[in-house]
């Protein structure tokens, strides 16, 4: 391929797809990888080429690592059908706080969730007082948990590489994560697809014990807040349940706390 073709091509790839997709929750910017293999050809050859050379481990160490620079507090709103929920989300590196000033019970009006390479906890309160919650405890009536919420199977060290696939016009790492021995998660393992040009999170598909779709989450839109490409709107689904699906809202960043 000539210099000026490729130069056009990726262009065109540049502009369809935002450089930096939020990795939702934990991540409102997307992480450039170094890995050189991920600026792919449209090429047959080319792609597998990289596929066979490419560690889905590393990939999405990678991910994880860059997160950890990451510094912002957003609001927007939870929604579905007709009811929403907002909230306030405090991003400072490995951990991050939801405030749902609104939330009615069980929902708790705060949650903090903390990661880490081995493990990753969440705490809760309500009122002040402490609130015992689970990763596969629901947001009611929003058909999410708080699984969905941490995109903790990315912390998973079990991945394969499936392949290379094009979504929203870009081309994808797809891979399988399995859930670990011990780890108390609804779902057995999960499909991700990964930008090729920027890393950016871009869709998971999540699968119970018998194998079953249980939930998909795709990334629908990204915004610029601070000069960051952050994420816009996220939409989640429950194939096997409720058929309206939840969309996660990124609205901007609060207003400043007046001082006290």
């Amino acid at each position: 391929m000539s210099e000026g073709l490729w130069v056009k091509w990726k262009t065109a790839l540049d502009e369809a797809v935002p450089p930096g997709v939020a990795l939702f929750l934990r991540c409102a910017t997307l992480v450039p990888l170094v890995p050189l293999l991920l600026h792919a050809t449209p090429t047959a050859a080319a792609s597998q080429a990289n596929a066979s050379a490419v560690d889905p481990v590393a990939l999405l160490r990678g991910v994880r690592e860059a997160q950890a620079s990451i510094k912002q507090t957003l609001q927007g709103k939870l929604r579905r059908g007709s009811r929403s929920m907002v909230y306030r989300m405090v991003m400072d590196g490995p951990q991050v706080r939801f405030e749902f000033p609104n939330a009615t019970p069980p929902t708790p009006s705060t949650v903090v969730l903390r990661f880490g390479e081995t493990t990753t906890s969440i705490e809760a309160t309500s009122g002040g007082a402490s609130q015992k919650v689970n990763f596969d405890d629901e947001i009611s009536p929003f058909g999410v948990c708080y699984e969905d919420l941490a995109l903790r199977f990315l912390y998973w060290p079990d991945a394969t590489l499936e392949g290379e696939e094009s979504l929203m016009l870009a081309r994808c790492w797809k891979i399988r994560v399995h859930r670990p021995l011990g780890v108390r998660s609804p779902y057995a393992e999960v499909l991700v697809w990964v930008s090729q040009s920027d890393a950016a999170f871009l869709k998971s598909e999540a699968y119970g014990e018998d194998g079953g779709l249980m939930r998909r989450l795709t990334v629908r839109s990204v915004q610029s807040l601070d000069s960051v490409t952050t994420l816009k709107q996220l939409r989640i689904e429950t194939p096997q349940g409720e058929p309206t699906p939840t969309y996660l809202d990124v609205d901007g960043q609060p207003a400043p706390r007046p001082a006290r």
